[in-house]
């Protein structure tokens, strides 16, 4: 059984069989204006120095009470390398975000996966080490809620790799020839 072909409008003229070029346009979706609009340099420098000042901060505080926490917990010397494989974890996981974000692809379960494991082993082990009152527990959970939220503001910033810049052509679609 021969491929079912589409129906196109045929031309007769002298006897021929002519049929005209189409126009399809096939246009892909468009990113709202107001959102796409280009974030200027400046304003992606202060974010990015915000950042880094939270994360500075985050890291600081988070350090010392997951350090004094696996001393507690009786790891020793490796009370010292336990906050790094923590936070360098969730610092593994937002390059890697960055980097997929910006090569426009989708940052993936993963990525997110570890980077709210790290920010979640951070909160408990700040939580867990801080003085046992509600204003000193909810003042140690601050930093890495903060980060967390501050990271995500900073990759609003930065897109999805630049979709703004795709634009939507037309796409010229040659027709189906009878004889085919």
């Amino acid at each position: 059984m021969p491929p079912a072909q589409m129906a196109l409008p045929i031309d007769r003229r002298n006897g021929a069989s002519f049929a005209p070029p189409a126009l399809v346009e096939v246009v892909a979706p468009v990113p709202d204006v107001a959102s796409s609009a280009v974030v200027p340099v400046w304003v992606r420098r202060v974010t990015t120095v915000a950042v880094l000042a939270v994360a500075t901060v985050a890291a600081v505080a988070s350090y010392e009470h997951m350090r004094a926490l696996a001393a507690l917990a009786g790891e020793g010397w490796r009370s010292w390398l336990l906050p790094i494989s923590v936070d360098g974890l969730a610092v593994a996981a937002s390059m890697t975000m960055l980097v997929r974000r910006r090569a426009g692809q989708r940052t993936g379960a993963l990525p997110w996966a570890a980077l709210l494991l790290g920010l979640g082993a951070s909160l408990a082990a700040n939580v867990a080490a801080a003085e046992p009152t509600v204003v000193g527990r909810l003042v140690a959970a601050w930093p890495p809620v903060g980060l967390l939220l501050s990271y995500e503001l900073l990759m609003q910033q930065h897109g999805r790799g630049g979709l703004a810049s795709e634009a939507s052509a037309p796409v010229r679609l040659q027709p189906l020839d009878e004889r085919t």
